[in-house]
């Protein structure tokens, strides 16, 4: 009896590695594949972080461009009131100098300074309108061509 007991110990030893082995085999192998999810859940999470990234960078780029759209209207909205007085102001100083010569009252320094100031005005004038020409460039630039498709039938009508 102690005979069979000491050979059925070590046959139940033996079974006990075995199922251990078995154990710590399938564990690895569980653990194996848990790395491999926590890998790719940790890859997704990047991916989604660079989408989240890049579609935040294309909204930062279209409010700069809204803005910068914005900023080139309002000037060109400036530039032509600007070019409006100087013409307005060319008019009249072109008129003041017509009346005195036509009086002759006033001196020929007096008509060259006169005639100075229409100068310097028609330069205004002149530049008041590249800047027009130039904003509109600009808006031209910053529009979509969605925004410039909408715009064309509004201009040919």
């Amino acid at each position: 009896m102690i005979f069979s007991l000491i050979l059925i110990c070590p046959v139940v030893s033996v079974f006990a590695q075995e199922l251990s082995k078995e154990e710590l085999a399938e564990q690895k192998r569980l653990d194996k594949v848990e790395k491999q999810r926590l890998a790719q859940l940790k890859s997704e999470e990047k991916k989604l972080q660079a989408e989240l990234k890049q579609e935040q960078a294309i909204l930062k780029a279209e409010q700069k461009r809204v803005a910068n759209l914005e900023k080139a209207q309002k000037n060109h909205d400036k530039s032509l009131t600007a070019k409006g007085k100087a013409e307005l102001k060319l008019s009249k100083q072109k008129l003041a100098l017509e009346k005195a010569i036509q009086k002759g009252k006033k001196t020929d320094a007096d008509l060259a300074k006169m005639e100075l100031n229409i100068k310097k005005t028609e330069i205004a004038v002149q530049q008041a309108e590249m800047n027009i020409q130039r904003y509109l460039r600009d808006i031209d630039r910053f529009m979509t061509e969605e925004e410039k498709q909408r715009l064309r039938p509004a201009v040919d009508n």
